[in-house]
């Protein structure tokens, strides 16, 4: 019957790791929509519709990694801002790709504030009718935040649109007085085009109507990362880590808080960008092999082998997606499918063996509980003794005042390899 157990939470366990990899695979791969009309140029449309923060900042370091290769990245814009740490490293990424880069903002959306400063960081910037750019004014202001944004502001308003002293006053205005342009005034200004699709984007940037286009939308863990990178989200996150790990300290016996609150602290450092990414996953890696080992050698309910396996697949998924596609060469497939298989046949043999030490374990103290024996030195309750049961020598304690040698005595419980004896009755008399 024991047999059966382990043997169907074998099967459980991978029944969830394939579930597991399956739905992690589908969220971290990239949701694209490839039109039906075809050419010779390709253009990767970016739909950055979020906040800015992490969750932005990582979904803009795949889309141009994904989009190498392409003739134009239309960066397509529907935010009311965000951070300006973020928008900087957005800025970077676009400034340092290989494929040139143009910003539109389709009918009726807005960049505001940190979205202002990655639209004019790209080549040019396109509008369409009822959008609206600017109000880059900090918050919470200050002179000096503010004049750092005002002057990154109008660096990328001055390449783009060409150092005019209008340019230089609207730059001025946005930070400012929170200042805001509508799709007209942009365009009569020379700070942008009107277009009413991005098809029109298109054809002005590359002079082509017929191309292949790609549709790029930020994924399940760039929403989550948004999400997480929020303060109040994030402050949470590590306060709760950090009193689980207290109680854990203070409990007695192995419960799991520890582990779930050392995630909770990891994902909040790693939301305020004070960890990297692979920090962050091996972190998650060693955690889930902490619970599968605690699953293993500590049975339970599998809530610790579900959890440990839950863990390790997130750990290796968030692993594969941090590497850029090309390092991943044939010879590092071959050599992880083979490191793989080996880890996966190490954990069954140790798996087996543990089930088989659990089920000696098991036979023992049925077979020693109970039995009757005879005491070879005094045993007592606060000093071991040794008893003779079941043809073995055994370290004793007694369950009630001192049992004299040579005395029968008879196995209450066994803990380990130390049993518990209690005098028979028929000698007290």
């Amino acid at each position: 019957m024991n047999t059966c157990n382990h043997s169907f939470r074998l099967r459980a366990l991978l029944s969830i790791v394939l579930l597991l990899v399956t739905v992690i695979t589908a969220i971290l791969i990239t949701p694209s929509a490839t039109s039906s009309t075809r050419g010779s140029s390709r253009v990767c449309v970016v739909h950055l519709d979020m906040a800015i923060d992490e969750g932005a900042t990582t979904f803009i370091k795949r889309t141009f990694s994904d989009c190498r290769g392409y003739d134009l990245v239309v960066l397509a814009i529907s935010s009311n801002g965000g951070y300006l740490s973020s928008a900087q490293k957005i800025v970077n990424t676009i400034s340092q790709a290989e494929v040139p880069c143009v910003s539109w903002i389709p009918p009726g959306s807005q960049a505001y504030s940190a979205a202002t400063i990655i639209a004019f960081s790209c080549r040019a910037l396109y509008m369409g009718p009822g959008s609206a750019i600017g109000a880059v004014k900090p918050y919470p202001y200050d002179e000096k935040t503010a004049e750092a944004v005002r002057s990154l502001l109008t660096s990328l308003m001055v390449r783009m649109c060409g150092d005019r002293e209008e340019i230089r006053q609207v730059a001025s205005d946005m930070v400012l007085n929170a200042r805001a342009l509508d799709d007209a005034e942009a365009s009569r200004m020379g700070i942008a085009k009107s277009v009413s699709s991005v098809d029109e984007v298109v054809a002005d940037s590359l002079g082509v109507s017929a191309v292949e286009k790609a549709s790029l939308y930020p994924n399940a863990w760039e929403k989550l990362l948004s999400v997480l990178s929020n303060p109040i989200i994030y402050s949470i996150m590590l306060v709760a880590g950090a009193l689980l790990i207290v109680v854990e300290v203070l409990t007695t016996g192995f419960q799991g808080y520890g582990v779930a609150g050392a995630i909770l602290v990891i994902l909040a450092l790693y939301s305020m960008s004070l960890i990297p990414p692979d920090i962050v996953a091996l972190s998650i890696l060693i955690s889930g092999a902490a619970l599968l080992a605690i699953e293993l050698f500590t049975p339970g309910f599998g809530a610790f082998g579900v959890s440990g396996v839950a863990l390790m697949a997130i750990g290796i998924a968030l692993t594969v997606y941090s590497v850029p596609p090309e390092v991943v060469t044939p010879i590092i497939y071959v050599v992880g499918v083979g490191l793989g298989s080996f880890a996966a046949l190490v954990l069954f043999i140790g798996f087996k063996g543990v089930q088989v030490v659990r089920m000696k374990r098991r036979g023992i103290a049925e077979e020693v509980v109970g039995s009757v024996g005879i005491a070879k030195t005094d045993v007592s309750d606060t000093q071991p003794g040794v008893v003779y049961v079941a043809d073995e020598d055994w370290t004793a304690y007694s369950v009630r005042g001192v049992i004299p040698q040579g005395s029968k005595v008879r196995v209450v419980r066994m803990e380990g390899l130390k049993l518990y004896v209690e005098m028979l009755e028929e000698q007290k008399q």
